[in-house]
């Protein structure tokens, strides 16, 4: 059985702020170390706001402290 390789680019970053989610494309994911829980919550609040302002979708999973969040197409 063979593994699928995923083609989505991972970049690993410091945060995730509203001008890194607005330079994403469809199915591109970003990663960030988040300092604490709070931190995790802001910065996923940050993605979910720009959902309406992007007219996209983006999805945030969390391992521990860390966070990656996946753009998708039109909601």
């Amino acid at each position: 059985m063979t593994q699928k390789v995923s083609e989505m680019a991972v970049k690993p970053v410091e945060k995730i702020t509203r001008e890194r989610l607005r330079a994403m494309r469809n199915g591109d994911t970003i990663t960030t170390q988040c300092a604490d829980g709070y931190d995790m919550d802001s910065q996923k609040n940050t993605a979910y706001a720009m959902q309406k302002m992007e007219n996209c979708r983006f999805a945030c999973k969390s391992d521990g402290l860390q966070l990656s969040v996946t753009r998708y197409g039109a909601r």
